[in-house]
């Protein structure tokens, strides 16, 4: 007994580990990216487009993903993808011209999603369900630390050159170590059949269009929020460290918040989290330049919003089991990266049209697209 609870505390920390890692893919290469190629010149349309080319690797694997794991192992599937994404890490540094960072940023963003579908699925088989919310809580904050690590990595290395590219790289590395514990259970042909993923979204569409919602807003938000806070004159360094800030407050907020997932009604958590969220954008512009204020204000909105993704996790291990539950995984970070692949260009076009001052109002608009799913689910209810 105290074996098999010595190996499911390693693997929910190596799993854990690797939300770490993929969120700090994101959390550096979209703020990055877009200063040095808004810095070349570059427009936030295509801006937006490069950020595609990451996002849709993600839509273009979901289907093989399930069996990847079963054949090849969720362990060593993670292993292999942590090596991609910090070698197209350093390729990106060397070779920075836009043109390139396309083939790159698929490869990168095809890294993301194997670590992104796998972890999902073993952290839900790894908790039962009284401790769920609690767990699942630690899980986010560790993703939400990923996302705040990229930003301060902006600031104390900068954005020119090859510096922060072969810096995160280095920690991917280091964070990925845990990794080396994870321990592949075998798996039964039984396990192996999986249930279509059309099948998997009729059952939660609800939980499905939200995370597509949300990678939409969150994955522009940290694209284009350094270029956002630049306009509004806040500086680069000001906005990275407001950006680390909202991290922060994922990291912090999410722990008390998945405790009280597992005493109140989920559902209903999740709604008022996206509600809140939509009035937190909404009202950004007046709140985030002052000093004091707007670093509290990130940093709760930056829990609350992140609360979606980690609530949406919880639900779909109360509902999905062994290989349901790989699907399901599996599609929830499909519908990720296609929410990324739309985002990024709705709010990159809508800047280059309304002026960069835009961007909170564009991602309040996107959020506020799922708000006809949200009534019809509570007229169902």
């Amino acid at each position: 007994f105290n074996n098999t609870l010595s190996n499911r505390n390693r693997n929910l920390i190596a799993v854990i580990a690797s939300m770490v890692v993929v969120n700090l893919v994101y959390g550096l290469t979209l703020p990055l990216m877009s200063l040095v190629l808004d810095t070349q010149g570059v427009s936030k349309t295509v801006i937006g487009l490069s950020i595609v080319a990451q996002a849709c690797a993600g839509v273009v694997i979901a289907p093989f993903v399930p069996r990847l794991m079963m054949r090849v192992g969720p362990g060593r599937l993670m292993q292999l993808a942590t090596l991609l994404a910090a070698t197209t890490l350093v390729t990106l540094g060397l070779f920075q011209n836009v043109y390139l960072w396309f083939p790159l940023r698929f490869l990168l963003g095809a890294s993301a999603a194997m670590l992104w579908s796998a972890s999902e699925a073993l952290i839900n088989e790894l908790v039962d369900d009284n401790w769920r919310g609690r767990i699942i809580g630690i899980y986010g904050s560790a993703g939400a630390a990923g996302f705040a690590l990229g930003p301060l990595v902006l600031i104390a290395t900068g954005s020119a050159g090859l510096l922060p590219f072969a810096v995160t790289a280095a920690i991917i590395v280091v964070a990925s170590l845990p990794l080396i514990w994870l321990r592949d259970d075998g798996r039964s042909e039984e396990d192996m059949d999986h249930p279509s993923l059309r099948r998997i979204f009729r059952l939660v569409p609800q939980i499905m269009l939200l995370n597509l919602i949300y990678a939409a807003a969150v994955e522009s938000f940290l694209a284009f929020f350094p270029l956002f806070g630049i306009h509004i004159g806040l500086g680069e360094a000001r906005s990275l460290s407001l950006l680390t800030m909202f991290g922060l407050g994922g990291v912090f907020i999410q722990l008390p918040l998945g405790w009280l997932a597992d005493h109140v009604n989920r559902q209903r958590l999740l709604h008022t989290c996206f509600l809140l969220t939509v009035a937190g954008f909404v009202i950004l512009p007046q709140f985030v330049a002052p000093k004091i204020g707007g670093t509290l204000f990130l940093f709760t909105l930056g829990g609350v919003e992140g609360m979606i993704y980690a609530l949406g996790v919880i639900l779909l291990g109360q509902r999905f089991r062994g290989a349901e539950l790989a699907s399901a995984s599996v599609l929830f970070t499909g519908m990720w990266s296609a929410g990324t692949m739309f985002g990024p260009i709705i709010v990159g076009t809508g800047m280059d049209l309304l002026g960069n001052a835009s961007m909170p109002y564009l991602i309040a608009a996107i959020y506020a697209c799922y708000l006809p799913v949200y009534w019809f689910g509570r007229q169902s209810a």
